[in-house]
């Protein structure tokens, strides 16, 4: 009697950008470190309670690797070619990576490129979270609410600068300027006055990188889901919690299900986000404000990647949400299961 196959592990290859040696060559933010870690840990530790893998990781030579993988490949230079080589070597590849100066366009593209699976959306879902003037077309498209987007090449021209002054009304008395491909609250500051807006996007050409939008008052929310072939699945409905200082503000923590009342209507924007981006893949996070006082709920933002919010994702669900993703990918009649909807509090 012959004895049974044993099946190779197929290798997946886990790659954290801020703490996997992408900044290498730069000082590396503690922010971005404490938040990257707690995104690359969670992943990990839903990941290895799977069969079938073998985990390859890297790490930043400055920091010590995660403890939940028993080695990892340490970068302390030429973090891109050492990527380029990792990818000849896996199967798959699971990537979380910022959209800020290309990186994660750049990144996917090079696994696109690559003879492995990606566990991530394609190039035009990726293109379109990653530029938020091309997300406000794509919304405004879909028929999905947003916020009214101004490029900063065409703000500092006579006309548009008019048409932005007469959004100002009771509630648009400030304005918000955003990096076009900034991630999360990097890079945003806001004015109470759009000639010292004017004046700032002008210093040092900042206006070629940055869009205006008006500031608009409500809940800063979030969605987090899973999208394939222009189906969508909402796992959790979350608020976020904005530390406001000055003229920025930051994310200084989530609450998982902690807008449980619009699941309903978050459910449908997901299946409208999903069907707007039909070669989105795996996770995916919206970014909302909930206008309570005019019950409307409008997209600020989709982020084509790993958010935050999958820290306390299992949590929130009773799942391994890794589990669900890459069924999602690997099977075209997947289905959602039961989802529990606990509320579970991230900080940062």
């Amino acid at each position: 009697m012959e004895p049974p196959k044993i099946e190779p592990l197929l290798k997946l290859f886990v790659c954290e950008f801020i703490t996997g040696g992408g900044l290498c060559a730069e000082a590396l933010p503690a922010s971005l470190v404490k938040e990257g870690t707690l995104m690359r840990d969670a992943l990990l530790a839903d990941l290895i309670e799977l069969e079938g893998y073998e985990i390859v990781t890297t790490h930043d030579a400055r920091l010590t690797f995660s403890p939940l993988v028993k080695s990892s490949l340490p970068i302390d230079s030429n973090f891109e070619d050492y990527f380029k080589n990792i990818l000849t070597q896996v199967d798959l590849v699971w990537l979380i990576a910022p959209e800020s100066n290309g990186t994660l366009l750049k990144l996917s593209e090079l696994c696109y490129q690559a003879d492995v699976v990606f566990l991530g959306c394609e190039f035009d879902s990726t293109l379109i979270g990653t530029s938020k003037s091309l997300a406000y077309e794509a919304l405004q498209e879909a028929k999905i609410f947003t916020i009214p987007t101004v490029t900063g090449d065409d703000f500092v021209q006579d006309e548009a600068f008019l048409a932005v002054q007469s959004l100002a009304t009771s509630s648009h008395n400030r304005w918000v300027a955003k990096p076009e491909d900034g991630a999360g609250c990097d890079g945003i500051k806001i004015f109470d006055n759009l000639q010292k807006l004017m004046a700032w996007l002008k210093q040092d050409d900042r206006y070629l990188n940055y869009i205006v939008q008006p500031y608009q008052q409500g809940i800063a929310a979030s969605l987090s889901m899973i999208c394939r072939a222009g189906k969508g699945w909402l796992l959790s409905c979350n608020e976020q919690h904005i530390r406001f200082d000055a003229d920025t503000f930051s994310l200084s923590g989530v609450a998982l299900n902690g807008m449980q009342a619009y699941w309903q209507r978050f459910e449908t924007l997901a299946r409208k986000v999903a069907k707007m981006l039909p070669d989105a893949a795996g996770y995916i996070g919206v970014d909302v404000i909930v206008d309570v006082e005019n019950d409307k709920i409008y997209v600020v933002e989709i982020n084509p990647r790993l958010t935050t919010s999958y820290v306390g994702l299992r949590k929130a669900i009773g799942h391994n949400p890794a589990k669900l993703i890459l069924e999602s990918i690997k099977d075209t009649k997947f289905t959602m299961p039961v989802l529990q909807r606990n509320m579970v509090e991230i900080s940062l």
